[in-house]
């Protein structure tokens, strides 16, 4: 056992040289290592930091955007029904001046069908004086049997039926 025995003993001088190479390596590890990793670390929870709060300013102007949409959504639509109205309005005024012309139109028409048949009228009423002057002009030459002149039978029942327009 005598060979085994360094293996199991304490020695202090390699005690102390097993705490130094220790901390050598740590401090190796620590200034290659750790700081490194510690830096990236860093890095990235910047990175994320700067991530969040980006994300939370893209949130708030998502928010503003989207009252200004509603804003002008809203304006949008009372723009609209102010449009509507106003050719509702429109609408209404020429309907209202077609009526008007249609009437002033009508009236129009049937004061010149009155003033037609007014003329008719009268255009009949001297072809009947006409006829009625002949009839008579010839029923008088008959019932008379004396020949007046043509112009004295005319005059005669012009003065007749004159009578007769004048009593009517």
């Amino acid at each position: 056992m005598p060979e085994y025995q360094p293996f199991v003993t304490i020695d202090v001088w390699t005690m102390i040289f097993a705490w130094g190479n220790l901390i050598i390596l740590f401090l190796f590890l620590k200034k290659i290592l750790f700081v490194p990793l510690k830096n990236i670390i860093d890095q990235r929870q910047k990175q994320i930091k700067d991530m969040y709060d980006e994300a939370r300013t893209d949130k708030d102007a998502a928010a503003a955007m989207r009252v200004e949409y509603e804003q002008k959504l809203a304006d949008a639509s009372a723009k609209g029904e102010e449009i509507i109205r106003s050719a509702t309005a429109r609408a209404h005024k020429q309907e209202e001046e077609i009526i008007r012309e249609a009437n002033e139109t009508a009236a129009k028409n049937l004061r010149r069908a009155d003033e037609q048949i007014e003329m008719e009228k009268k255009k009949a009423l001297n072809q009947l004086k006409d006829e009625v002057s002949s009839m008579a002009v010839d029923i008088a030459s008959a019932v008379i049997e004396k020949n007046l002149s043509e112009e004295d039978n005319r005059e005669m029942i012009d003065r007749f039926i004159g009578q007769l327009g004048d009593e009517g």
